[in-house]
């Protein structure tokens, strides 16, 4: 289920969802099929990714590049191309062909298929030699996951025309989860909805709802309405506990972090 439509300002950063996203790309002139194809195979993939289904990752990271390929001939030439009977070699060759004039159609028609094709290639040929010390399927959905990341981001800044910090707040935003302990409101607001969290759980949940992004000491703060001192003395004991990793840029979960909120909170709900 894709998340519905939501825009918030909050300084220069701006929160983008599923559905906004598709809107947008409907606004500039793509087909809605195709956008809202790809916007759900993104979502699989980053669904897949963060419970760590490698296989999921690639099948979907195989589809959204189908789909983004659609995309760019739909811009291009105005064609709808049918997402149930890509002929990905033909569509993907055609588009490489055409003329490359400025640096945006060259990113566009080379840059982005070429990367498709990469993906493609790894969900089309599984049966691969690969090396055998490490889990093959890790390796493949890394890489997919963030190709998929970095060609909507590049879709989003070549098409909808946003600057590139607010196109990185965009896809940040993307990334966040939906969870039934966590309400957010048209102003930013997010509450913890459990009343018997402790403070450095409520902290965890926060992150884990942002997750991928950090948040910094004072974005923590005014989410869990916690004093800075008291948020520093619980930051300090997650990160001794390697719950969480702590930079100049904010703070985020590590994965150990991540599986204490998926088993000990997540699961009591």
């Amino acid at each position: 289920m894709l998340k519905e439509r939501n825009i918030l300002a909050e300084g220069d950063d701006l929160m983008l969802t599923y559905e906004y996203l598709i809107e947008k790309l409907n606004q500039s002139g793509i087909d809605e099929t195709i956008s809202r194809r790809l916007i759900e195979e993104y979502e699989e993939v980053k669904k897949a990714y963060f419970i760590d289904d490698y296989e999921e990752v690639i099948k979907h990271a195989g589809k959204f590049s189908e789909a983004i390929l659609a995309l760019i001939e739909n811009k291009i030439s105005g064609e709808i191309v049918n997402l149930d009977k890509i002929r990905f070699d033909e569509i993907c060759k055609k588009i490489e062909s055409l003329q490359k004039p400025t640096a945006k159609e060259e990113i566009l028609t080379l840059a982005i298929p070429r990367v498709s094709r990469s993906v493609y290639t790894l969900r089309s040929k599984k049966d691969i030699v690969h090396v055998k010390t490490v889990d093959p399927d890790f390796i493949d959905a890394y890489y997919c996951a963030a190709a998929c990341d970095w060609m909507l981001a590049e879709i989003v800044l070549l098409l909808l025309e946003f600057s590139e910090e607010e196109a990185k707040n965009l896809i940040e935003s993307v990334f966040e989860k939906r969870l039934p302990i966590v309400e957010k409101f048209e102003d930013g607001t997010v509450i913890i909805l459990r009343k018997d969290l402790p403070r450095s759980d409520e902290i965890l949940v926060i992150l884990y709802y942002f997750y991928p992004k950090r948040l910094s000491n004072q974005e923590l703060a005014r989410t869990a309405k916690i004093d800075k001192a008291n948020l520093s003395k619980y930051l300090q004991r997650l990160e001794k506990d390697k719950l969480i990793h702590r930079t100049i840029r904010g703070n985020k979960l590590t994965r150990l972090g991540i599986k204490y909120v998926e088993e000990k909170i997540l699961t009591k709900i």
